[in-house]
C-alpha cells in the first residue's frame, strides 16, 4: 500500500466518522488523525507560497520610467505633479542585487561614487507574493522627517516602484510615486 492510498482511506474513514460516529467504531482518533493531516497539508501548502527560503539570483540596473507626486488628501491643494526622467543618458537609479540567494542588496545611485548608498534586506525581512503567478517582494523603510518609503520589486517584470508618504505636519507632505523599469545587469 503507498502512504497516498493510506491517506485517501483515512480521509475517507474519518469522513464517516463524522456523518455517523455511531455507526462507525474507532471514530474519534480517526477524526482527529483526519484532521492533523488535513491541517499539515494546508499548512505546508501556505507555507511553501509564502515563505520561500531562497530569492532568484538577479542583478538588476533600475531606471526611473516615471515620478508623480500629490498632497495628502487632507491638504487644501489638489495638484499632481507627473515628471517623465528626459535626461539625454538614463541615470541609474538603483541597482538591486540577489546575494548568496537569501539577501536583495539594494544600492542608490550606483553609478555616482557622491550620491551612492546600499544596504540589505533578508528573505525574512520582506514580504513576497509568490504565487504561480508573481514574484513580487516589498518592505518599508524609515525615512529622516517622519517619511515612509515602501518599494516594491516584480522579478518576472522587472519593475521596481518606490512610494514616499511624508506625515501630514512636514513642509512637503504628500505622496511620491516612482516606477523604473530594470534591466539585467552584464
Amino acid at each position: 500500500m503507498t502512504s497516498e492510498f493510506v491517506a485517501e482511506q483515512q480521509i475517507k474513514e474519518g469522513a464517516l466518522c463524522l456523518v455517523s460516529p455511531q455507526l462507525y467504531g474507532r471514530c474519534n482518533m480517526k477524526a482527529l488523525s483526519v484532521g492533523f493531516l488535513m491541517a499539515i497539508t494546508t499548512l505546508s501548502s501556505v507555507h511553501a507560497q509564502r515563505s520561500p527560503e531562497s530569492l532568484s539570483a538577479v542583478t538588476v540596473d533600475c531606471y526611473q520610467s516615471f515620478a508623480a507626486k500629490a498632497p495628502l488628501p487632507e491638504l487644501p491643494s489638489k495638484e499632481i505633479v507627473i515628471d517623465g526622467d528626459n535626461f539625454e543618458t538614463p541615470l541609474i537609479r538603483y541597482r538591486l542585487q540577489v546575494a548568496d540567494k537569501t539577501t536583495l542588496k539594494i544600492i542608490k545611485d550606483p553609478t555616482r561614487p557622491a550620491f551612492r548608498t546600499e544596504h540589505g534586506k533578508s528573505v525574512w525581512e520582506i514580504k513576497r507574493d509568490f504565487t504561480n503567478r508573481h514574484q513580487i517582494v516589498g518592505w518599508r523603510e524609515e525615512l529622516p522627517g517622519g517619511i515612509v518609503r515602501l518599494f516594491t520589486f516584480d522579478f518576472e517584470d522587472l519593475l521596481l516602484s518606490t512610494i514616499d508618504v511624508s506625515p501630514a505636519r512636514s513642509s512637503p507632505a504628500g505622496v511620491e510615486l516612482h516606477v523604473m523599469k530594470c534591466s539585467k545587469s552584464i
